[in-house]
């Protein structure tokens, strides 16, 4: 099979319709009238027939490279968009030149999927033609606003390790706003978080971006901004380039962190930004310390003043004993009392200092973890409650099916009880007789003038014995 057939051979294995249908529908274009499918084929025949082999220059977007192994992407100028795909067999050895933003001139031919009446470029060659519009411009503003300062390090302002408030600048739909979160709940659950919307895709988003960095600025309510958006092409990620945006940035008193699609996005909001982060998600663990770390830090400040007052314990010790020997030496009674009475107030005063600061250091630590205690508690409290929940449910269900299965096992208990029971035999029109209590079986069981008691379905008889007759004497 040639290259060249593959996106034609897909289509027809794909496909619900044969070439017999086609055929058949043939019919409408001779009265005139077109069947949706039998033009789709048509057009199909007209394109592939007219461009089997052309040429098409255009700037690469939106390229994605799946699992297959084919490179999807589109090609692009001012104003319009063409689909194209590069199949496996050439995909590796082209792969380098289809990015986002590469010029490229490629060779190939249309191919038309008749039953969605969509048509896309085959490639079969690619040629890099130059740097593409977009990235002219990112390179052109970049160069500009270097030359300016705005990327200096001069200018970056200091992140605050334990910052009071935290402002989000996104989309109140974005996927990244959820991962953030997610990071904040369990990096740092206690700082309280403000959400500045804004578009961070599309036309004027640039202008709804810089709007949510001056008023976080005008609040002064948070220490820290994080300016954030997921993954996508470079148009998507265009507003990040634009001026109106870098100096927003610049100019903004509170310190900035970008974390703007993959690590291999790079936007002009990154350079002007006080900390680049290479994900939304790292941009929430750079803005502050994490929870891990505050409880080594304050396991640290105990060790470290623990060892200074026992440290100046000791110098105390040695200083009282160097006295004591001075004043012994030279047996200054008064004054050896008078120094005694010093040295006690001293070392009362040095305890009580040393008990407050434990005090305080141990009332710190223990409501830093209460405080993370509450938060860990309600989340397990709230997990155990769905849990149980689930099972009182399951429970439920269990007892229901149990006692349906029951009531059906007892009406069918029922049903043999009444099948068998005599009063049933009686209602058909049947009796029983009984003599002193015995039921009567045999003629051997009476004699003449016995009274016996004959029951119906609704009463008893007595009656009594005038004859005996034997079926054998008839």
């Amino acid at each position: 099979m040639r290259r060249d057939d593959l996106f034609t051979s897909r289509v027809s294995q794909a496909s619900p319709y044969k070439r017999e249908d086609y055929k058949r529908e043939e019919n409408y274009h001779e009265e005139g009238v077109y069947s949706v499918t039998a033009l789709n084929f048509a057009i199909r025949d007209l394109l592939e027939g007219a461009f089997f082999y052309c040429q098409v220059e255009g700037e690469v977007s939106n390229a994605a490279y799946p699992g297959s192994g084919h490179i999807y992407f589109n090609l692009k100028d001012e104003a319009g968009m063409l689909k194209s795909v590069i199949w496996r067999s050439q995909a590796e050895r082209y792969r380098g030149l289809v990015t986002n933003g590469q010029k490229v001139k490629l060779t190939g031919k249309v191919s038309v999927y008749a039953p969605r009446g969509e048509y896309q470029l085959i490639v079969s060659r690619v040629e890099e033609a130059g740097v593409g519009d977009l990235y002219l411009q990112f390179l052109a503003l970049k160069k500009r606003l270097s030359e300016e300062g705005l990327f200096s390090d001069h200018y970056k302002k200091e992140i605050p390790k334990h910052p009071r408030k935290i402002g989000i600048i996104t989309s109140q739909n974005a996927a990244a706003l959820q991962d953030v979160l997610q990071v904040f709940s369990i990096h740092r659950p206690d700082i309280p978080l403000v959400l500045y919307r804004s578009n961070v895709q599309g036309k004027g988003a640039e202008y709804d971006i810089a709007q949510a960095i001056a008023l976080a600025n005008r609040e002064k309510s948070c220490d820290v901004l994080l300016l954030i958006r997921g993954g996508g092409s470079i148009e998507d990620l265009w507003c990040f380039n634009e001026e109106v945006v870098a100096r927003a940035i610049f100019e903004s008193e509170i310190p900035i962190i970008t974390g703007i699609g993959h690590e291999t996005d790079i936007t002009i909001a990154d350079f002007v930004a006080d900390l680049r982060a290479p994900t939304p998600s790292m941009a929430a663990k750079y803005s502050s310390q994490s929870r891990d770390e505050l409880y080594q830090y304050l396991s640290e400040i105990e060790s470290r003043m623990t060892k200074v007052i026992e440290g100046r314990w000791r110098n105390l010790e040695r200083l009282i004993a160097n006295l004591s020997h001075r004043l012994y030496l030279k047996d200054p009674q008064a004054r050896l009392n008078q120094n005694k009475k010093e040295l006690q107030r001293l070392k009362s005063s040095l305890t009580r200092a040393i008990a407050y600061q434990f005090e305080r250091l141990d009332a710190r630590y223990s409501m830093l973890d209460d405080r993370l205690k509450r938060i860990s508690l309600t989340d397990r409290v709230a997990n155990y409650q769905g849990q149980l929940q689930a099972v009182i449910d399951q429970m439920d269900r269990s007892i229901i099916q149990k006692y349906r299965q029951r009531e059906q096992v007892f009406t069918g208990a029922v049903e043999k009880l009444t099948l068998l029971s005599p009063l049933n035999t009686l209602l058909r029109g049947y009796s029983m007789t009984t003599h002193r209590g015995k039921i009567v079986k045999s003629i051997t069981d009476v004699e003449i003038n016995d009274r016996l008691m004959v029951e119906v379905a609704d009463g008893d008889i007595e009656v009594t014995v005038n004859s005996i007759n034997s079926y054998q004497d008839r």
